[in-house]
């Protein structure tokens, strides 16, 4: 075993030689014979006792003793005084200098080794009861932290034996947004809405009493009104004598996965409710599908039994394979320019059949496009009016021959107005627009009887252009929307006739309406289904990482400002301010633990969390719809960078699609502006600075010049969506 040093410090050689001779049989001694060598050894071989004499040169015993035990470094040292001074102001003075003992010169050598032994004893008894408190107060300072880190990640309440709450975590506070103070004292309210089980609060403790354990499923509201769902785990709450003195609840938020949950149902619910459309669809319409060249794709079979034409000889034939020679060409310069711009086009044509005969056909054609923003074919759904065409010609032709008396047309037009009343709405007005005559189908569609028709004007009913080109005997064929007597919706497709006396004036003008509300209603709900798919299924991105639902109507309407500011058109801006929702729509896929972490990712983590973008288009990259297919694109690129370093492809530029550039800046500059998990919302001032210095790099130079140009309308929107 090693000795324990001492050192005497004595203006005396022959003092310190004879204290070496008497202690160096059990110490290992060193000397000193004034301060300032003393303090060298001190300071480099530290003594674990020092025996002092009062006489020292130049500085004596108390103040060298003073001087150590002001520096912490040498405070601790134990030192007795060993000296000829008996007087009692002597040795009150070293006591008060910081002495643990006195023994006077000369000494007794029992007495001296008694003090010592006792000295090093009580310091060494000190010195392990100092580490031993140490180590507990660390095991103190662990279980704190411990304890704050449960307080702020771990949502939990605790309830005396009266089932009232008597304090409650942080996070739990957090997640119901309620002030912990108030809790205090209040009835187990979080136990409540239970929709599982009956006389919920009986049940849970009684299960408690019986398992020492109730876990299970609850509900509860926070105080925004916003229902909450736990997983919770209740047990009794012991004192350290294991008596119980209450309850602790313990709880796991699983909100976001029981929100998924309803999501889900209610997507599946509306893909079914799409592939009942669809076969709607396909069952009452006439359906296409053609290439960008026009060339036949699909063909259902009601497109096959009015051509003529099998499947096989339909398809990769050009559309013109059923056009009919009377189409005038600027009908379909018109179609082609309509729907290559982005826009829908709907009107009447007239087509072939295989044998030759004609058919009739109203016709809604619509453009799809790729991720890129290409056209790569269009969809016609259509609606066979043959037997009403018909009817019209026969009706037109009748009453225009000269070769039938005036009894015999009065009796076909009879005939022809009794055949076509029961389906076609018909009226006649005066060239004064007075209407003077209406069908029973047309005052049902109108909702307005022939006597209230009567009062009326035509331009109170038509679009006055309309009556322009009546005026100049020009026929008009068009689609129209109306209103009904009762504020109500009616969609038709029209021809207007001017009817001509023997002198080549118009007296009176025909109206023949179809009525196409159905149709067109139909499409109308196809579409709008698959916009509220799209808004629904990216709430569960934003629900899960626990953002904000403003956050993706923020994001929407950033988008659709920037797409409109760049030049895009107003289809495409609407487009992208559809799909920009689902750009963390990936997130689904992300564990918890990641995505909610409050604190810095690893970069294993990150690698993770990046691959929320591929998750995100590899959900929607199937769909040939239009919203979903941009959504797709919107999900996988929305964290490419401008200079290449962005994920998960690198893109460079303008290889990365517009729609991404665009998302990219309206998901950061909301991102930056509001709390998250991970950090507090930034100042404008250094958003912007962000924005200034990240141009060229992350994001697009030309889109962030037109963001700064127009920061005030960002802001506006911004301020209109607050949290």
């Amino acid at each position: 075993m090693e000795k324990e040093k001492i050192l005497v410090i004595d203006g005396s050689e022959e003092h310190i030689k004879s204290l070496i001779i008497t202690l160096q049989k059990k110490y290992e001694v060193n000397f000193a014979t004034n301060a300032k060598s003393a303090l060298h050894i001190i300071n480099t071989d530290r003594p674990n006792l020092i025996l002092l004499d009062i006489l020292l040169p130049e500085v004596d015993g108390y103040e060298l003793t003073t001087t150590l035990k002001s520096d912490s470094m040498t405070s601790e040292i134990p030192i007795i005084f060993l000296t000829e001074f008996k007087e009692t102001k002597y040795i009150s003075k070293a006591f008060e200098c910081g002495a643990v003992n006195y023994i006077l010169k000369p000494f007794n050598s029992v007495e001296l080794f008694a003090k010592i032994k006792n000295t090093l004893q009580l310091f060494r008894l000190r010195d392990s009861l100092s580490n031993a408190l140490g180590e507990r107060q660390e095991h103190i300072n662990m279980i704190e932290n411990q304890l704050e880190i449960i307080d702020t990640h771990v949502p939990r309440i605790y309830l005396n034996m009266k089932k009232e709450i008597t304090d409650a975590s942080t996070a739990y506070c957090e997640i119901i947004g309620k002030d912990r103070e108030n809790l205090k004292g209040s009835s187990t309210h979080c136990l409540n809405n239970n929709p599982f089980i009956n006389e919920e609060e009986n049940i849970i403790f009684k299960t408690l009493e019986e398992e020492n354990r109730w876990k299970g499923t609850i509900k509860t509201e926070s105080s925004s009104g916003k229902m909450i769902w736990f997983e919770a785990t209740l047990s009794y709450d012991y004192t350290c004598f294991k008596k119980i003195r209450g309850y602790i609840a313990t709880f796991v938020d699983i909100t976001a996965s029981k929100l998924l949950e309803e999501t889900n149902a209610q997507l599946d619910e509306s893909i079914y409710y799409l592939e009942q459309f669809k076969n709607a669809v396909e069952e009452a319409s006439i359906f296409s599908i053609t290439d960008k060249k026009g060339i036949i794709k699909e063909a259902n079979k009601n497109f096959q039994t009015i051509s003529g034409y099998s499947e096989k000889e339909l398809l990769n034939q050009p559309h013109n394979i059923v056009r009919h020679e009377d189409m005038p060409k600027e009908v379909f310069k018109d179609m082609w320019d309509t729907i290559q711009s982005g826009s829908m086009w709907r009107g009447l044509v007239k087509n072939k059949r295989k044998d030759g005969r004609p058919y009739y056909v109203i016709s809604e054609i619509a453009p799809i496009y790729n991720k890129h923003g290409s056209l790569i074919e269009y969809i016609g759904i259509r609606s066979d009016v043959t037997e009403l065409e018909e009817y019209k010609n026969i009706l037109k032709n009748e009453l225009d021959t000269t070769s039938k008396s005036l009894e015999e047309n009065i009796n076909y037009t009879t005939q022809y107005e009794e055949a076509i009343n029961t389906t076609t709405a018909i009226s006649k007005s005066n060239i004064n627009n007075d209407i003077i005559y209406a069908n029973e189908k047309f005052c049902e569609l109108s909702g307005y009887t022939l006597k209230e028709l009567k009062t009326k004007k035509c331009f109170e009913l038509r679009d006055k252009k309309i009556n322009e080109k009546l005026v100049n005997k020009e026929i008009v064929e068009t689609i129209l929307t109306n209103i009904n007597k009762n504020g109500e919706r009616y969609i038709t497709q029209n021809l207007f006739y001017p009817i001509l006396d023997l002198n080549g004036n118009v007296s009176e003008h025909l109206q023949i309406m179809y009525d196409i509300t159905e149709l067109v209603e139909l499409n109308e709900d196809i579409i709008n289904t698959q916009k509220e798919v799209v808004l629904t299924m990216g709430a569960i991105g934003e629900t899960r990482s626990k953002e904000t639902g403003q956050h993706v109507n923020r994001v929407a309407e950033y988008s659709y400002l920037l797409a409109q500011l760049s030049g895009l058109s107003e289809e495409e801006a609407n487009l992208l301010k559809q799909a920009s929702p689902m750009h963390d729509i990936g997130k689904v896929g992300i564990p918890d633990s990641i995505l909610k972490k409050p604190a810095k990712l690893t970069q294993e983590e990150y690698e993770i969390m990046k691959t929320h973008t591929q998750i995100g288009y590899d959900m929607l990259k199937h769909s040939n719809r239009a919203i979903l297919k941009a959504s797709a694109e919107v999900a996988l690129t929305h964290h490419e960078k401008y200079d290449g370093s962005g994920y998960p492809k690198g893109l460079v530029g303008e290889d990365i699609p517009i729609f991404g550039r665009i998302t990219a800046i309206a998901d950061v500059f909301d991102a930056l502006g509001h709390d998250r998990v991970y950090k507090k919302a930034w100042e404008l001032d250094k958003i912007l600075e962000l924005f200034e210095d990240q141009r060229a790099k992350h994001f697009d130079p030309r889109l962030v010049d037109l963001f700064f140009d127009n920061l005030d309308m960002f802001l506006s929107v911004r301020e209109k969506l607050k949290d």
